[in-house]
């Protein structure tokens, strides 16, 4: 089936959205009135992301890009999660022409948008934009939890910390961690995947340094400092939690983070993940008994604050994300 350019147009919108490492794990078909988002288990995350839900929460972040860049172009959407003929849960977006649809000027800030991975500093967001932060997050089957006071802040260091130690004592999860990372511009422009070394604020040091560098002199006890110093320099934490853990909650909290981050964005605020704590089970489940989380699941940690903006990630072409044949 051959793409329209609109179509191709509003899909390359939703590559836009943030994933995991940067793996950039979907599908996107095409059909009549209907655009789908099927993962993409070759780029799933094994040994950080198990049972695939932030995967999912990444298909999430992806269908609220292409529901705004619909919207855009007059077309109301329909999202509902369904399954392939092998039983894999995928998203279906079915779109209706509207001429009376009003544009939602959170699109606008879709090229804008970015993860930013460096220091923030510790100044205070504004109680009205606090406001309208946890208020762009209101998705069925999902609930914020907002951290801001220095005392709250001091509650989840040693969740934080925990998290990487666990992560940084894991040979299998600094394996897939650096598999992911482009040490060098001429390896992020081939691959045009994964986390870009100048994202992060590290130096060019093509692979085989890289690989070194990470594996001999980055530790749990190196990065549990370098989190001590990040921790306190923002200027609060959102902490997203499903109320079940299945597929239409975690599309769903996909959505609500890519409206945070694009209200973020559109205020000037930058935001990162701070996911260890959500990415350990034993870790999460400490977590949820301290903070009275009785009933739900928190999956998602993000940092958010005043920073400079780093270089951005780079994206797939969109024939590489195409499921249609032409």
């Amino acid at each position: 089936m051959k793409i329209d350019l609109e179509s191709q147009k509003i899909i390359e919108y939703g590559t836009k959205a943030p994933s995991g490492h940067n793996t950039q794990p979907w599908k996107f078909e095409v059909m009549e009135n209907e655009i789908q988002i099927h993962p993409d288990f070759e780029r799933a995350l094994p040994i950080v992301d198990a049972d695939n839900h932030a995967l999912y929460i990444s298909l999430g972040c992806a269908a609220e890009n292409i529901i705004l860049a619909a919207k855009n172009v007059g077309y109301n959407s329909e999202q509902e999660i369904n399954k392939d003929d092998a039983g894999v849960d995928f998203i279906s977006i079915r779109l209706n022409r509207d001429s009376a649809l009003q544009k939602d000027d959170l699109f606008e800030y879709i090229d804008e948008r970015q993860v930013t991975r460096n220091a923030y500093d510790d100044t205070s967001i504004a109680s009205k934009d606090l406001k309208q932060l946890i208020d762009s997050t209101r998705f069925k089957g999902v609930q914020v939890r907002s951290f801001t006071s220095q005392e709250e802040i001091d509650s989840l260091e040693p969740f934080i910390i925990e998290g990487s130690n666990l992560q940084f004592q894991n040979d299998a999860f600094v394996d897939e961690l650096v598999s992911w990372i482009r040490f060098s511009k001429k390896e992020v422009e081939k691959k045009r995947d994964g986390i870009w070394h100048a994202s992060m604020g590290m130096p060019r040091t093509g692979r085989t340094m890289g690989n070194v560098i990470m594996k001999k002199f980055v530790s749990a006890k190196s990065e549990a400092k370098r989190w001590k110093k990040m921790i306190h320099s923002s200027a609060g934490y959102l902490l997203f939690i499903a109320e079940n853990n299945h597929v239409e909650n975690w599309v769903n909290m996909g959505r609500a983070f890519q409206r945070f981050g694009l209200l973020a964005t559109k205020l000037d605020i930058n935001h990162a993940h701070v996911n260890m704590p959500c990415e350990e089970i034993k870790v999460r489940e400490k977590m949820a008994l301290a903070f009275g989380i009785e009933k739900g699941h928190p999956l998602l940690l993000v940092r958010f604050g005043y920073s400079d903006r780093m270089p951005y990630s780079y994206r797939r072409p969109i024939e590489e994300v195409l499921q249609n044949e032409e």
